[in-house]
């Protein structure tokens, strides 16, 4: 019995194959094994020899054989384009690529039936092969409106998506509006990034081209060695464009500059129209979160994740319910199971977060729960919402960190895994979660007597927080949490 290929192997992928590059094709029926030359060079598809000396193709047994001695070596070869490195770098499969993008199998095929018939890159030789590409059965199935391309855009799909032999599913992709494109000018980019920094910050389209008009009127002044009369824009660490205090000064340069024309002004000002958008697309966190992710997860099954989190509560400060002594501020931890979106366990403590709190959190979630009455009369199996994770998604705090919890969890049997840095949407469950339950947890407090000016000398600021036993915080929170559970919202 034949085996199929030891390793992963997709249409277009470049290897090594003993010292000579090659592209790999296909697998027929009878195990034969296709690796195509790369084109012009000066050596044939890769061959082997059989029994009697004439060469063949190599079977998949052949190609284990050699993949075992280590005679193949995997390559990629990065394009030379910004846009088709991202969109490579995503690594979706064709039904994927399908979804994002539902032209991108039509793309691919015309490409690869231009690969395989243009002689020539001119006009004149692509139109009639673009004809007879759109009118194959398989393309126009993807093309039913009959959408026929002309060659510029073909040979900028040939040029720009993939090489010949090698073109995959992604490289169809279009990537318009899904990366932030650089802003790309003849002279300093500050010239133009101040007045479309000004625009921005007044958030009014009527006055873009007052900014515009500004910003052409710098250039001249530069071109013609006249000060500008503003302050310099200073680029920082992060990336995040900021007013400096030396004023803005330029060489006089042998060439006048030539301003961008107001169409890219306006619309670079009108993706970026409000200060917070602009503040989005200029640092790198912000890149993350407006254009980052993509692709597509699956569900995990039930109790083989979860997410925990804490977050101080800044407005309740926690009073002891037997001497009345002040404790300090409330920090909420929370866990939600990511299957069902349920909260599992919780704490609330007057400590700051640590690895105590974390281990309370988790002990609850494995605990019978104490339901307030009127809702354990309507809904008796609340008790029992309880679970030990195979995984906890946890950030990067010194709690979560620290020897003692990691340990517990590691004799639990539960594995710990840490989000990226300064990467919140690697939880978003949780950090959603948090939002809701804090706008449930103390709408309704009951009227305390205490003493002011001593709960001063502990910390308290009437101004901004509110007074509330331990014990009935911890009951707030439970209702809250139980609440959240049993009603219809988007999570669920």
């Amino acid at each position: 019995m034949t085996r199929p290929l030891a390793y992963p192997q997709e249409k277009g992928d470049p290897v090594e194959i003993l010292g000579r590059d090659y592209y790999f094709e296909r697998v027929d029926p009878d195990h034969a094994v296709t690796y195509r030359a790369p084109y012009g060079a000066s050596y044939p598809d890769f061959m082997v020899d059989d029994d009697n000396g004439h060469p063949r193709k190599p079977t998949t047994a052949d190609m284990n054989a050699i993949f075992a001695q280590d005679g193949i070596i995997f390559r990629s070869k990065p394009s030379s384009n910004e846009s088709r490195r991202l969109a490579r770098n995503m690594e979706l499969d064709a039904e994927q690529c399908r979804t994002m993008d539902a032209k991108s199998p039509l793309r691919v095929a015309i490409s690869l039936f231009c690969d395989d018939n243009c002689g020539s890159l001119s006009d004149d030789a692509m139109f009639p092969v673009i004809r007879r590409a759109v009118s194959q059965p398989g393309i126009a199935a993807l093309n039913p409106t009959g959408w026929e391309p002309h060659p510029t855009t073909v040979r900028e799909w040939l040029r720009e998506r993939g090489e010949p032999g090698r073109r995959k599913p992604r490289d169809g992709v279009s990537m318009a509006g899904r990366y932030l494109r650089s802003i790309v000018s003849r002279h300093p980019v500050e010239l133009i990034l101040y007045h479309m920094m000004s625009a921005c910050l007044a958030n009014d389209r009527d006055q873009i081209q007052s900014f515009y008009d500004c910003y052409v009127a710098d250039l001249w002044k530069v071109s013609n060695g006249k000060p500008l009369d503003r302050p310099m824009l200073v680029e920082g660490e992060d990336g995040t464009w900021s007013v400096g205090d030396k004023a803005a000064e330029y060489p006089r340069p042998s060439t006048p500059y030539k301003a961008v024309h107001y169409t890219t002004f306006w619309r670079r000002v009108r993706d970026m129209r409000t200060p917070k958008l602009f503040g989005l697309a200029t640092t790198e966190r912000g890149k993350r979160a407006r254009y980052g992710g993509g692709g597509f997860s699956e569900r995990p099954s039930f109790g083989s994740l979860c997410e925990a989190d804490e977050t101080p509560v800044p407005y309740v400060f926690l009073v002891d319910d037997d001497t009345g002594i002040g404790m300090g501020s409330a920090t909420m931890t929370l866990m939600a199971e990511c299957s069902t979106t349920a909260l599992v366990g919780w704490d609330l403590c007057a400590e700051a977060a640590s690895s105590a709190s974390l281990l309370r959190t988790v002990r609850h979630a494995n605990s019978i729960k104490e339901v307030p009455a009127d809702l354990l009369e309507k809904f008796p199996d609340l008790p029992f919402v309880r679970l030990r994770p195979d995984r906890i998604k946890v950030d990067n705090s010194a709690g979560a960190h620290s020897r003692h919890f990691e340990d517990a969890c590691a004799e639990a049997y539960i594995q710990v895994n840490f989000t990226g840095k300064e990467h919140p949407t690697h939880k978003g469950l949780i950090e959603r979660t948090i939002g809701t339950i804090l706008q449930m947890l103390f709408k309704k407090l009951p009227s305390h007597n205490y003493d002011i000016a001593l709960m001063r000398k502990f910390g308290f600021d009437p101004d901004k927080q509110i007074l509330c036993t331990i014990s009935q915080a911890r009951e707030l929170l439970d209702r809250a949490c139980f609440t959240y559970n049993i009603t219809r919202h988007k999570g669920l």
